[in-house]
């Protein structure tokens, strides 16, 4: 018996679901169109407790692990180069710097926060693949959000979003979420929006 190389390419490593949050955000796996309706459930509800200002509910859906970044946009005249950075971001967060953020909302609201804001997300486009650890799907999705604060402050924004979810106990948690914004120079207002 003559031994030849296997022909068949390596199999993917597998990674620890906690790996993934840390990692460069991972490549789509094969589609999963089969969980397209049972995710955009759990998104959408994720969408609606932000909506409604229902904050410790969003953070109930968040992985304890959970890594939040909005990568910084590039002009490019070459479409064929990444029109998002790879290395620098424009805002990134943990669970814990969320609870930070949201934890001052139940407080006395300021002088500043009169009158409160009004966000809408708009979703859509919603297709799973499967992703490099067992129990976790990546999700890739348009959106466009809306969020208003008296007459003067309005922001409008579009954007795609790429998601890992992790299946923990018979429900979906957010393990990552990285948005890639459509505007080339993003302001204030917008960053403020948790997408």
């Amino acid at each position: 018996m003559i031994d030849r190389p296997d022909p068949r390419p390596p199999a993917q490593s597998t990674a620890r679901p906690e790996e993934l949050a840390r990692c460069p955000f991972p490549d789509r796996g094969p589609r999963l169109p089969g969980l397209d309706a049972e995710i955009t459930a759990v998104l959408t509800e994720e969408s609606a407790a932000l909506d409604e200002g229902e904050h410790q509910r969003w953070l109930d859906m968040l992985d304890p692990v959970f890594r939040y970044e909005i990568p910084v946009p590039l002009l490019r005249e070459d479409p064929a180069l990444p029109r998002h950075s790879r290395s620098a971001v424009l805002f990134e967060a943990t669970k814990r710097v969320l609870e930070l953020k949201f934890g001052r909302v139940g407080l006395v609201p300021a002088w500043s926060d009169r009158p409160a804001t009004t966000t809408r997300h708009f979703l859509g486009s919603v297709r799973v693949f499967d992703a490099p650890a067992p129990g976790v799907v990546r999700a890739d999705a348009n959106l466009l959000v809306t969020s208003n604060r008296g007459v003067e402050h309005t922001a409008l924004v579009s954007a795609a979003r790429r998601d890992l979810l992790r299946e923990h106990h018979g429900r979906w948690l957010l393990l990552r979420r990285c948005v890639l914004l459509d505007v080339e120079v993003a302001t204030h207002e917008q960053l403020s929006v948790i997408f």
